[in-house]
Order: structure tokens, then C-alpha cells, then sequence
């Protein structure tokens, strides 16, 4: 049996409860009928997370059946926790930490609680669609040999020096990098490779897909559930495989950075959504992939829109680059005029997850509404004004496009070591003020949660203009409270 059947169980027998969550599975709660039911804590016959012995260590024995795993861990506090404890494991071994620029903004806080020196790798950029590119594993190589050549230390010595390397794959545009080379060059120093595989969960299923991380030789893979399987939000899964990084540091991680009062909920979803993958998740990607071939179909028509040709299927990014609009334009009118809800506007695009769960009905309105808008944007570069657009509000006409640029090739120079610049008196200054002054907090566009700019980075110019850029076209800038940036006191 999986975990919802042992709680069905439990929720029709009665048993009354005299144990935490307070709402008791009384209706009287408001909580709507099927999940209170089913919302325990760690009563007898129902298992300890922090330490499975029977149904949560079965549950947690099938993932790692689907990913070839030699352990997995249920997370509750989603991928965050997994990343934290990943990273937190390896931070014994060496004080440095090498990761891909486009890391997830938690990898920047789990070196930052272990006061860890980063070290970067800039992924490479694709021009056309302005999206960060795959991760060169030669770079990695560089990168570990400069860290060599600068403590004057052999090969040999590299796990000694460096802790681990983090590389997000794929990335939240759909990015694959080619992990099993990326693993071989890293493992020939006796460096774990840690993969931030939070967005592709559904990899290895299907031939149709990439392969998944654990396969392809990382030492530790988070894969997030609730992306891109049938699981609830905050859902997810640390893999640990090889003898490079210690298990017991593993689990004494996870028990820091976990509720130690985990969601039965979540954990149930976690089982479910791995049982449907293991016994439906071939049929329900093949039949995406036969969805997304006919929306690709259909798209090709467009002249002004574009789809990114180089994602993994489980993402549209969809570029309107070249024409008036911008990323946050496009993400606005089909949530509005159409009822599609995309999961993040960039730039000069739009990005749009598919999962197994997907229906033909969803896809064949994104493609109708991308057609029509597409015709739109083509009458409107004939004429002047906002009114043919797609109805607009009549504050929305005199928007004046700015100039939008990702910043993905640019690269901030470092002053100070995150540690030092995250923990010292800091002041808040108008941007436009701040060019020259070094960063005290975090700035970061939000979806997707990639740093533009890290405590101990210099504030440029270019770096002003980006931001600015993202501002006025009504971007989620997250480091930025009414146009003021947080700098270090002089």
C-alpha cells in the first residue's frame, strides 16, 4: 500500500485524536473535506520522517526505484531544503564552492550559512532568445585548475580545497547541460557533483526526455515533485549515490533544515505522484510529447512569435523578440484576455511548464491565443498607438517600451566575499545613485530567483541599466524597496 492508503485507514477508523494538527479532522474546521481527514503527525504506525523504519522508508525506497537512486529522501520543505542540506553536507571538505552563475538563489544562501567562497561558471548565452545557455563542463575544468594554480596545489589535492560543484540542469528556461561529462571531469579530481534538478523531475521516464541526474553519475540530485509531477507544492526529493559525500551528513542535514513536524499530506502526494509516474508516466509523456508536436505545429505559422527550439519538452519558452513587445507584455495579455496563466515573463519571453498532467484543450488555446496575438503585433507594427492591442486599459496605451536587456552577459566584480558582505552594516541608496557601491543584499528577478547581483558584487552601470530596464516594464525585482538598493556602508 502507499502512504494516502494507510491514512484513508486511519482517517475512517475511530480513532479519536488527542495529538497535534489542532484542527482534530473535525469539519467544523473549514478545512475542506478530504484533506483534513488525512492530516496527521507522527502517531504509532505511521513512521518518522527523520528517522523511516516501515511505510515512509518503503515510500521513500519506490523513488529511488524511478530515479535508480541507492538513497532518497522525502522533502517537505521543498527543493530549498534539499539544496541547503546538499550543499551544507559537502561544505566539511573544503571551504570553496564552485556553482554555475545561474544557480537558484538557495545555493548562494547555503554557502552563505557556511561561509563558503564561490567560485563561478558562466553558462553560455544563446543571443537569439536571450536565455542562458547549458553549462560547458571544459569551464568546470578551468575553473577547478585556476583554483589549483592559485594555492599551488597538485591535482591531487583539489577535494581538499574545493568542497563540490552545483550545477543547475535544466534550467527554469529548459537548459540541459551534459551532466555525465560535467561528472567524469569533477570525479577525476575527487569533487562530488551536486545537480539542482528541481525542474526536471519527469527526466528519465521516457526516451522522449533527457536522462535524470542520478543516472547520469551526480552524487547528489534534487529533483522538485511538484514541478513537474502529480505532487503538491513544497514537494520534493535529495538523492545521494556514491561514497564522496557522507550519508550521516546527509540525514543530519535534513533533520536541520526540515520541519520536525512534516506534512503527512505532502508526504502522501510525494508517494502518489511517484506511483503514477512509475505506472502511468511512460503513456502520459508520449502523449505529451504528441501534444506539444501538434502546438509546435501550429506555432510555426506565427511571424513575430517565436518557440524556443532547444528546451527539454517540458518547457515553452516563447520569444517575442524582435517586435514592440516584451516578455511582461505577452505574460499580461494572455492572463488577462485569454485565462493562461504562464509561470514567469522575462525579458523578451515567456516561459510555460508542460507535465504529464497537461490536456490537449490547455495547448490548443495557448496556440490559438499566440496566433491571434501574433497577427496583432503584426498590425500594429504598421500603424502608431496602443488601441489595436489586444484591449489594453487605457493607462497601458502610453507605456513606453524600455529598453530590455537579461544582464546575462554581464559579470559583476566581486569586492567582497559573500559571508563578510551579508553580514555588515548596510544602508539603502536610490539606484541611480548607487553605480560603484558594493551590493549588501540579494537582487534578484523573481520567477525565476537567479541573482542579477550577490552581497559583495559591484553595482555598474550596465548592471543599473538592466534593473531599471526590468522596473519600468513592471518586472518582479525582489533586493529593491521603492527604487532603493541595500550597499555596504562606506
Amino acid at each position: 500500500m502507499e502512504l494516502f492508503d494507510y491514512l484513508a485507514l486511519y482517517a475512517d477508523s475511530d480513532y479519536y485524536p488527542f495529538h497535534m494538527p489542532g484542527h482534530k479532522r473535525n469539519p467544523e474546521s473549514g478545512l475542506p473535506v478530504g484533506i483534513y481527514q488525512y492530516d496527521i503527525t507522527e502517531i504509532d504506525g505511521f513512521d518518522n520522517l527523520h528517522q523511516p523504519e516501515s511505510i515512509i522508508k518503503d515510500a521513500e525506497q519506490r523513488a529511488a526505484g524511478l530515479y535508480d537512486s541507492e538513497e532518497t529522501y522525502f522533502l517537505v520543505n521543498g527543493s530549498t531544503a534539499g539544496i541547503l542540506s546538499a550543499v551544507s553536507a559537502v561544505s566539511k571538505r573544503a571551504g570553496k564552492l564552485i556553482i554555475a552563475r545561474n544557480c537558484h538563489k538557495a545555493v548562494y544562501h547555503a554557502a552563505f550559512l557556511n561561509r563558503m567562497e564561490l567560485h563561478y561558471v558562466y553558462p553560455h548565452i544563446h543571443g537569439d532568445y536571450d536565455i542562458a545557455g547549458a553549462v560547458d563542463a571544459n569551464d568546470i575544468e578551468n575553473v577547478i585548475r585556476g583554483i589549483l594554480e592559485e594555492a599551488k596545489a597538485e591535482a591531487g589535492m583539489a577535494a581538499e580545497l574545493i568542497a563540490g560543484v552545483v550545477v543547475t540542469s535544466p534550467t527554469y528556461d529548459g537548459i540541459v547541460s551534459d551532466i555525465k561529462e560535467i561528472g567524469n571531469i569533477v570525479h577525476r579530481y575527487g569533487i562530488p557533483l551536486i545537480v539542482d534538478q528541481a525542474h526536471g523531475a519527469h527526466f528519465g521516464i521516457h526516451p522522449g526526455y533527457p536522462e535524470n541526474a542520478v543516472r547520469e553519475g551526480a552524487d547528489l540530485v534534487i529533483h522538485s515533485v511538484h514541478k513537474t509531477l502529480a505532487a503538491p507544492t513544497q514537494t520534493a526529493l535529495l538523492h545521494k549515490n556514491g561514497n564522496l559525500v557522507d550519508s550521516e551528513f546527509v540525514r543530519k542535514y535534513l533533520r536541520i533544515y526540515q520541519s520536525s513536524s512534516p506534512s503527512y499530506i505532502l508526504m502522501g502526494g510525494i508517494d502518489r505522484a511517484v506511483r503514477m509516474a512509475v505506472q502511468e508516466g511512460y503513456q502520459r509523456l508520449d502523449r505529451l510529447l504528441s501534444m506539444r508536436n501538434a502546438f509546435l505545429e501550429e506555432a510555426a505559422h506565427c511571424h513575430w512569435i517565436k518557440i524556443c527550439p532547444f528546451t527539454e519538452p517540458g518547457k515553452l519558452v516563447i520569444s517575442v523578440k524582435g517586435s514592440f513587445m516584451t516578455g511582461q507584455m505577452l505574460y499580461d495579455i494572455l492572463r488577462d484576455k485569454y485565462r493562461l496563466q504562464m509561470e514567469m515573463a522575462s525579458g523578451s519571453y515567456v516561459v510555460a511548464i508542460l507535465s504529464m498532467m497537461d490536456r490537449e484543450e490547455g495547448l490548443k488555446r495557448l496556440s490559438a491565443a499566440l496566433s491571434e496575438v501574433d497577427r496583432e503585433i503584426h498590425d500594429y507594427q504598421k500603424i502608431s498607438g496602443w488601441g489595436s492591442v489586444t484591449g489594453f486599459e487605457e493607462k497601458q496605451k502610453n507605456i513606453k517600451k524600455e529598453r530590455i536587456t537579461a544582464g546575462l552577459d554581464l559579470r559583476p566584480k566581486i569586492r567582497l566575499n559573500l559571508w563578510g558582505a551579508y553580514t555588515v552594516p548596510n544602508m539603502e541608496m536610490e539606484i541611480g545613485r548607487a553605480e560603484g557601491q558594493v551590493m549588501a543584499e540579494f537582487v534578484n528577478l523573481y520567477p525565476p530567483g537567479i541573482p542579477l547581483l550577490v552581497p559583495g558584487e559591484v553595482l555598474d552601470s550596465a548592471m543599473i541599466e538592466v534593473i531599471e530596464s526590468y522596473l519600468k516594464n513592471g518586472y518582479e525585482i525582489q533586493g529593491i524597496t521603492e527604487n532603493k538598493v541595500k550597499v555596504l556602508k562606506a
